[in-house]
């Protein structure tokens, strides 16, 4: 058997989105409990990467370096809706000139996985955001909806209209 270390992204050297993701959300509550500038240092690294990386709708592909030419490529909401939710924690956390980026780029977010990605019109329909991908490298879960993608866009959307309580 072939060793793969990739993990859910495409290679070792690869930038799987969702864990892109995962990181900024992460730290950015890192720096919200500790108060160690290091963590949201690395949650704005993170978030600017991700948001350059962005496909031209704003919902990343599942990694940002799975092929030369990601057109063929699947998206992945859930790694939109949770990067969205750190975005909005990012951007309560720095001065209002830097936060403004942070807000843009998740008002773009959300605004695409509202326009293109929702199953607001299929009311029969369990889940609520389309064209996740949980697990690209064994073609799992791909282009579907993820109770977590779905969990981090709502978490996003009622943080965008001012809920501020953490679980954590």
């Amino acid at each position: 058997m072939e060793r793969y270390d990739g993990g859910q992204g495409f290679a070792p050297q690869s930038s799987w989105s969702r864990g892109q993701a995962w990181a900024l959300y992460g730290m950015s509550c890192a720096y919200r409990y500790t108060g160690e500038a290091r963590y949201l240092n690395a949650a704005k690294r993170v978030a600017h990467y991700f948001i350059s990386a962005l496909a031209e709708d704003d919902v990343p592909h599942w990694d940002f370096r799975a092929a030369a030419d990601l057109t063929d490529e699947p998206r992945d909401t859930s790694a939109a809706s949770c990067a969205a939710s750190g975005l909005i924690d990012i951007a309560s956390q720095v001065p209002p000139e830097e936060a403004a980026l942070y807000q843009r780029a998740t008002t773009r977010i959300l605004r695409s996985l509202s326009n293109n990605y929702s199953t607001f019109d299929q009311p029969k329909y369990e889940g609520i955001l389309l064209g996740a991908t949980g697990h690209k490298p064994v073609n799992s879960n791909i282009n579907v909806s993820l109770i977590y993608g779905d969990y981090y866009y709502i978490e996003a959307l009622a943080k965008s209209k001012g809920w501020s309580q953490h679980i954590f």
